[in-house]
């Protein structure tokens, strides 16, 4: 093909975006500010234990022609069930997720623009005029069609941020006595909650690749290549794109969720409390500031802002398009294009206006971020295994498959969340 790298990215670094803006900035810095570098290890593991999953979503979508909804639609049992299941954690994630990553960046925006005395007076209100402009602009962005302006600004945007993030840490970079967080495994008293909303929401929600499905079946229309299934060469060409392009935005996402952590680590130990509330986003962007001088204020807070925004303008599409596709699998009575449309706009217009509610009566970002995250962690072994089975029983042909290895690490990983979900319900209900 002569498409060059740049133009071929796009799904994964829609991923890592979706990574980066809410649980890096939130989970990393708070996790290194309250716990030093004793969860880093949870940074890696959350990462490596749920790569299978992710792969499932462009592999699917390359080695099949469709998107993963359409493999839950094959599994066995009762007509429909998995597509019903993934439809209620639709409906139910839908507004949460949303709402926090919304409310995160109105207290970026609301940071960056308002005057510190005016943001004593204003409070939480400044916060909630910002999340509301932002989800405004979301709104109307996905009603103008500007996916395809979204997917190229992004990736500007995010190599800026890593650029500066790798910038801010370098020159405080710790010892390499703390490296052997990396490996060994600590749970500190009271971070139990903090690691369990790690697990579930670094890099992102498991439904997240669901909607890697889609952006990748839209990225390779784009890129003129078509789902031929008598074409084998042409579904192995498209696995390779599709998987490079995964693993780009994947690995960019490991890499700075350990960057954000120690940064927390190292610029923001004792804010712990600053990190709950709306002060986080100043708070965050101390860290970069303290090295690089004040310059770096602005990019910083463009760029976290952007990263935010991308963030709730791919929850809002995902979460929208993943209700529009279940419902026209479920019911194939309303999979016309038109009523396919009409859904994706209503569930768009009701999770804005629910989302918007939430931010009003409940504020505070940090919270929102951490009971979402919950929530993501509670249906991600389900979903997680339905991944794994559709890979290995809907990819007819053998090489496109996982390897076994990677089935391996799945029901690790899948045993994994199942085991930190029943220890964190088990010690709440204590």
């Amino acid at each position: 093909m002569g498409t060059n790298l740049w133009q071929r990215l796009g799904p994964g670094i829609l991923l890592a975006a979706t990574s980066i803006g809410a649980s890096h900035l939130v989970h990393g810095t708070r996790a290194g500010a309250l716990f030093g570098y004793e969860l880093l290890w949870l940074v890696v593991a959350s990462h490596l234990f749920k790569y299978p999953a992710f792969e499932c979503g462009p592999r699917y979508a390359a080695a099949t022609g469709e998107s993963l909804l359409a493999g839950y639609a094959k599994v066995p049992g009762p007509r429909g069930w998995a597509l019903h299941l993934f439809l209620a954690g639709t409906v139910l994630q839908g507004v949460g997720v949303l709402a926090g990553v919304v409310n995160v960046s109105g207290c970026v925006l609301a940071s960056w623009t308002s005057d510190p005395a005016a943001g004593l007076l204003l409070g939480c209100t400044a916060t909630e005029l910002a999340s509301l402009a932002v989800l405004a602009a979301v709104v109307a962005l996905l009603f103008a069609g500007g996916f395809s302006w979204l997917d190229h600004i992004n990736k500007v945007m995010m190599a800026i941020l890593a650029a500066a993030t790798v910038m801010a840490f370098v020159p405080v970079a710790p010892s390499p006595s703390v490296l052997v967080h990396l490996v060994v495994p600590s749970v500190p008293e009271g971070s139990l909650v903090l690691v369990a909303a790690i697990l579930g929401w670094m890099p992102t929600g498991i439904d997240v690749s669901v909607w890697h499905s889609f952006w990748t079946l839209e990225k390779l229309g784009r890129l003129g290549e078509r789902a031929d299934a008598s074409d084998r060469e042409a579904r192995r060409r498209r696995l390779s794109l599709s998987l490079a392009d995964m693993r780009t935005g994947y690995g960019l996402s490991a890499v700075t969720g350990i960057l954000f952590l120690s940064l927390g680590a190292i610029h923001l130990a004792g804010l712990g409390c600053e990190l709950e509330g709306v002060q986080f986003a100043e708070a965050i962007s101390s860290a970069y500031t303290a090295i690089l001088g004040r310059w770096m204020y602005h990019v910083f807070m463009l760029t976290a802002l952007f990263a935010m925004f991308s963030t709730s303008y791919t929850v809002i599409d995902g979460f929208s398009r993943s209700f529009a596709e279940s419902l026209a699998a479920i019911r194939p009575a309303w999979s016309s294009d038109r009523i396919r449309r009409r859904t994706y706009g209503g569930f768009v217009v009701a999770s804005a206006l629910l989302a918007a509610t939430t931010i009003v009566y409940i504020g505070n970002p940090v919270t929102l971020v951490v009971a979402v995250s919950l929530v993501s962690l509670a249906i991600a072994p389900v979903l997680y295994g339905l991944n794994l089975y559709c890979v290995f029983r809907h990819i007819e042909d053998p090489s496109l498959r996982p390897s076994r290895a990677t089935l391996v690490l799945g029901a690790i990983g899948i045993a994994f969340m199942a085991s930190v979900l029943g220890v964190t319900v088990y010690a709440k209900l204590l």
